[in-house]
């Protein structure tokens, strides 16, 4: 009967430095594309965002994700930030804009003030859901451990895509009422008067010169307001996509 040799205590004690060795090399294996990955994430950051003249937010190829290794995860954060406030804007300001735009007569605004109204009054959620957003990208950017050298990279270009176009869209929410809610006031004001106002086309005449510095007192508040948020509004056109 034969009996199973088994291992002497020698060569166990000789065969824990080759694991060890193995260990060591596993690890030492992995680490050693982290430098590459930063560096060419680095790169990127810099020429691609902090180096143009105006807000890109590219979207990375598959080449640049393997390149980047889990360096995208700290990228997504911005790129799901922009998409997210793309979605909001578009569900928000674009029919916004279409409707004052689409005033172009008394009578098409004395025709849309119930829905101009809607909008006014639906503005103070767009802003709530824009501060939402914000706030969940900065507590994604808190908790990122980046190396010093990316951080400092990094910081910028986050101030840059996130941090500067949500101050923008902010005062974009603030103002949007302000305006919409003047321009319903007016077309009030125009609809109070009756057969005391005569419309022909984009004219008003008002029968005394009282009604008529009413009129224009609220013209006075609406016509710096609304030339102050088109500005703001080609500004973050620019800065949202």
């Amino acid at each position: 009967m034969q009996h199973a040799i088994k291992p002497s205590g020698l060569n166990r004690v000789f065969l824990m430095p080759f694991i060890v060795l193995l260990m060591i090399f596993s690890v030492s294996g992995c680490g050693d594309k982290e430098p590459a990955q930063r560096k060419a994430f680095m790169d990127f950051l810099q020429s691609r965002i902090l180096d143009k003249p105006v807000l890109a937010v590219p979207q990375l190829t598959d080449a640049q994700k393997k390149e980047f290794g889990d360096y995208t995860k700290d990228y997504a954060i911005i790129t799901g930030f922009h998409h997210q406030m793309n979605i909001e804007l578009d569900s928000s300001l674009v029919p916004v804009f279409a409707g004052m735009n689409g005033v172009n007569s008394v009578n098409s605004l004395l025709e849309q003030r119930d829905d101009l109204k809607k909008m006014a009054d639906s503005s103070l959620k767009w802003k709530e859901k824009m501060a939402m957003l914000k706030l969940q990208a900065d507590t994604q950017h808190a908790a990122l451990k980046q190396p010093d050298d990316l951080k400092k990279v990094y910081d910028q270009v986050y101030d840059k895509t996130v941090s500067q176009p949500s101050v923008i869209t902010e005062q974009v929410f603030d103002l949007l009422p302000q305006v919409l809610n003047l321009i319903v006031e007016k077309a009030d004001f125009i609809k109070s008067q009756g057969k005391n106002v005569t419309i022909t086309g984009n004219r008003l005449q008002f029968a005394n010169q009282k009604q008529l510095d009413k009129y224009n007192a609220i013209q006075q508040q609406l016509v710096p307001l609304n030339a102050q948020l088109m500005q703001l509004s080609r500004q973050m056109q620019q800065m949202v996509r």
